[in-house]
């Protein structure tokens, strides 16, 4: 969950739309009903249904929005750049309406149940009410900004920023109310509800002002996902990614190991580079070598037989090499001191023609795939301990690449007609959201890398073997949910770099 200028747009949004539903018959009738004149129980009793009431709003907001972006993410899942255009446009809309002043239509003509004052407690009674006006559509509507967020939060069916627009909605009602209740049947209550009640041109002014946030918006919506984009090409003519936040670690079709940074690409000697934790490792020879992560100062040099892929960690390092005989191992060793590493630990081993996927590793945290003729798993392993289990796995497609980061997967699922990147919890179930998908016919996806913000694959082209390859960097806030299928692939899982 990242908040970036295209939530901050629609959380404003929110809160002004909110707040001009204040100008409403209900907006006034709460005002007046918990205000002090409203009932016998006095300023204490206010200021208790003025608490009352500001959660109230907040959980009907909640319970709105948070439930349309749920209903569009079953709908269609998270949304893609189309729509977030459809969400632009409907922004859009509502803020040329709003700006024109146009008469809401269609319109809720519903007042709040007046028996609930004289039936409850005055506290429950102001939560309650805060509950439907935080619904947003079970009282007047004073702005198509209410709409329009309604079908952004559809469209966009990302629950978080659905609840996050019911916050900043539900805020947005109680705020005024909430001020304005303790001053009921006063001085400066009285001019507050004139000016509400008798100056047309105040809540033209509001409205004028939800057209403005709503314009700023549609902008956002339109602008933003462009440039967060589905995917993009991180690096041409390269494999096997590597990534944390601020570097990314490849290897050239030729084999040569390289870091990137900003712009700049720094050689690294050796091959089959990867980054986690302090370090930076790629393989020469027997042995990995460990460099600083940020000033790439060598640190030690660890013995690793036949290493042709690796994963690093501060405390672990893994990874794969051929069996005497045929086959893959996964093995690991612990590196908290480098200097003196521990053992060689064989995690798993198949073999031939069984192969294991290269290692991802995140802290202790590692993850590999076994793929047979008969199926494939990856499996979740903990180092420094005896856990472990499979979270995946088909007999008849082939699942391959896994990479982790916290709590989270990605990996690669191949069928006859189609490569797919996806995402999900590790210990989730099913096969997560799909961030990637490419036909056979135009390439295979393979190895994978994760961060917090992005997932990085290796498109192989089709008929290459791994000489005609790029790596694709794919945001992880697109993921939307996957709609799988397909035959178990042909010749899918034989390349390696």
């Amino acid at each position: 969950m990242l908040i970036g200028p295209l939530e901050i747009s629609l959380a404003v949004a929110a809160l002004l739309i909110g707040a001009t539903g204040t100008f409403s018959p209900c907006g006034l009738s709460v005002i007046e009903t918990i205000g002090p004149t409203g009932h016998s129980g006095g300023r204490r009793t206010t200021l208790a249904a003025c608490a009352a009431f500001l959660p109230g709003a907040i959980a009907g907001g909640l319970v709105t929005f948070g439930a349309l972006a749920a209903l569009g993410e079953s709908l269609h899942g998270a949304g893609g750049r189309a729509a977030y255009l459809v969400a632009a446009g409907l922004a859009a809309i509502a803020a040329l309406l709003e700006l024109r002043g146009t008469r809401i239509v269609p319109q809720i003509r519903r007042q709040l149940p007046e028996t609930w004052r004289r039936a409850m407690p005055m506290p429950l009674a102001a939560a309650l009410y805060g509950v439907l006006l935080g619904l947003g559509f079970t009282t007047f509507v004073l702005t198509f900004g209410v709409w329009a967020l309604a079908g952004i939060s559809v469209a966009i069916a990302e629950p978080w920023l659905g609840a996050l627009l019911g916050a900043c909605f539900g805020l947005g009602r109680a705020i005024p109310i909430v001020a304005l209740a303790p001053l009921a049947g006063g001085r400066a209550g009285t001019r507050a509800t004139e000016l509400i009640c008798e100056r047309p041109g105040v809540y033209l002014g509001l409205r004028r002002g939800d057209a403005a946030v709503l314009a700023a918006a549609a902008i956002a919506l339109a602008v933003v996902p462009v440039s967060a984009g589905a995917r993009s090409v991180a690096v041409s003519d390269a494999a096997d990614p590597s990534a944390t936040r601020e570097s990314l670690a490849f290897e050239r079709s030729g084999g040569a190991a390289v870091l990137r940074r900003g712009a700049g690409e720094i050689p690294l000697g050796g091959t089959d580079p990867a980054i986690g934790g302090a370090y930076v490792a790629t393989i020469a020879g027997d042995s990995v070598r460990l460099l600083e992560r940020f000033t790439l100062a060598p640190v030690a040099q660890v013995q690793a037989p036949g290493a042709d892929a690796v994963a690093v960690s501060s405390g672990w390092l893994a990874y794969r090499a051929p069996l005497q005989g045929g086959g893959d191992g996964i093995f690991a060793r612990n590196i908290s001191n480098p200097a003196a590493p521990g053992p060689i630990l064989a995690v798993a081993t198949v073999g031939g023609p069984a192969q294991l996927s290269a290692p991802g590793l995140g802290g202790r945290s590692l993850v590999y795939a076994v793929a047979r003729p008969s199926g494939s798993r990856i499996v979740h392993r903990v180092l420094g301990t005896r856990k472990g289990r499979a979270v995946a796995r088909s007999g008849r497609v082939l699942l391959f690449s896994p990479a982790t980061k916290g709590r989270h997967l990605a990996y690669v699922r191949t069928d006859a007609r189609r490569s797919r990147l996806l995402i999900r919890g590790i210990r989730a179930r099913g096969p997560g959201k799909l961030l990637f998908s490419l036909k056979r016919s135009r390439g295979q996806l393979w190895s994978t890398a994760l961060t917090e913000r992005f997932a990085f694959v290796t498109v192989i082209d089709p008929g290459a073997n791994g000489a005609a390859a790029r790596i694709v960097k794919v945001r992880r806030k697109n993921a939307r949910r996957a709609r799988l299928g397909g035959r178990p692939p042909r010749g899918g899982g034989n390349h390696r770099f």
